[in-house]
């Protein structure tokens, strides 16, 4: 009885692993729609018309997709530039606004000044290798941004030499995709094998 309940619970488990895309999907497709209901509710008990807040909501998206159309063909916006220029004379938010401006650059990639190396690093302890984003660096110091799964947005920063680290050729997506999908898509596997293989050889070397 005890081995035809585990081999059920392993059908389940199997079966529900087989769905998590599409349950995924499901998930952020219904907080989308909870985010666009919500939005219409507030400005429908502000117009108190459905006329006018379907106009606004139109126009709303118009000018994300305006700001988005300049800066990917320009390189900036007039108006985005606008309120850098505001809230950088804030004190109270300029410190807040500015890294959240880099985070979202950084995230996006839209920056060439603002993509970030991938690199390896041993995390939170020797042999155990984990994906980092560097950040900055200041002669043999890096600042690291370790993401952790599924969400890459959320992680620890940590500052380590230069020699403890392995660079790569990862693209932030490819390192991203690897975090959100808590491993099953690897890319460029081989590379960063040979890497950590390379690493250990040359330690048990020493």
């Amino acid at each position: 009885m005890g081995s035809k309940a585990k081999l059920l619970f392993r059908y389940i488990f199997v079966g529900a692993l087989s769905l998590f895309p599409l349950i995924l999907v499901l998930i952020v497709v219904n907080y989308l729609k909870n985010l666009g209901v919500s939005a219409y509710l507030s400005l429908h008990d502000f117009t108190n018309s459905f006329g006018v807040t379907i106009f606004l909501m139109i126009g709303v998206i118009v000018v994300f997709a305006v700001l988005g159309y300049s800066i990917e063909k320009y390189g900036r916006s007039i108006f985005v530039s606008a309120i850098d220029n505001t809230f950088e004379k804030i004190p109270a938010v300029r410190s807040v606004y500015s890294i959240s401006k880099k985070m979202a650059a950084m995230f996006s990639g839209g920056d060439e000044n603002s993509k970030k190396e991938v690199v390896l690093v041993e995390y939170p302890k020797e042999n155990v290798w984990v994906p980092a984003y560097l950040l900055n660096h200041h002669e043999n110091i890096c600042v690291l941004f370790i993401p952790t799964s599924p969400n890459p947005t959320s992680g620890y920063t940590v500052l380590v030499d230069e020699k403890m680290i392995k660079k790569t050729t990862l693209t932030l997506q490819e390192a991203s995709s690897f975090i959100i999908s808590m491993g099953a898509d690897f890319p460029q596997k081989e590379k960063v094998s040979q890497l950590i293989q390379t690493h250990q050889t040359s330690v048990q070397g020493l």
